[in-house]
């Protein structure tokens, strides 16, 4: 055998070890897992937070159904796949949770902000529970900064909220009314 028949065998080895390799048939890789369609044992439909009837997007400086929805999905996605807005086909019997918005204060950076909501929670063949959750925050005058803001200070209070509302769902008991999570 010459060189150049030593390298021509050296190279179609090499490519044919790629080839194999490339193709998965060396390794053979495990079947893919699909993903889970949403369920009602993994779903929960969260519409749209809306204002009460005495409150309008003209109270409302920072824009707080929109926040507070994600807040309460964002800690919602740890025990649920799905969070959904509106019911769909397979998932009829999925807990509904609805939440309206009662009141909001805020005075400026260094007043009171508070949100004041009302829950709903709606799961087939069990009876409706609901709560009331107030949450307030103070911005400490030494804590003012020229950055503070009333928004600032309401995403605190709207993370809090979140956080109040998926404690209760874990035990969902009906006419609770929190305070601070209280």
């Amino acid at each position: 055998m010459t060189v150049r028949q030593s390298v021509r065998n050296t190279c179609i080895a090499m490519a044919v070890s790629s080839l194999l390799a490339a193709c998965g048939s060396h390794y053979p890789q495990p079947p893919e897992q699909m993903p889970l369609a949403p369920a009602a044992y993994n779903t929960v439909i969260l519409p749209p937070v809306v204002y009460g009837l005495q409150m309008s997007k003209s109270d409302d400086a920072c824009g707080v159904p929109d926040s507070l929805r994600q807040a309460v999905q964002d800690q919602l996605e740890a025990r649920y796949e799905f969070v959904l807005s509106v019911l769909g086909a397979g998932i009829d019997a999925a807990p509904s949770l609805k939440i309206e918005i009662i009141d909001i204060v805020t005075v400026s950076a260094g007043g009171p902000t508070i949100v004041v909501i009302h829950v709903v929670l709606e799961r087939p063949g069990l009876p409706v529970a609901q709560f009331t959750d107030q949450r307030q925050m103070h911005t400490q005058y030494s804590d003012i900064t020229a950055e503070t803001t009333e928004c600032g200070t309401m995403n605190a209070v709207i993370h809090a909220l979140g956080v109040d509302i998926e404690k209760w769902m874990l035990k969902p008991v009906d006419g609770v009314f929190l305070v601070n999570g209280e």
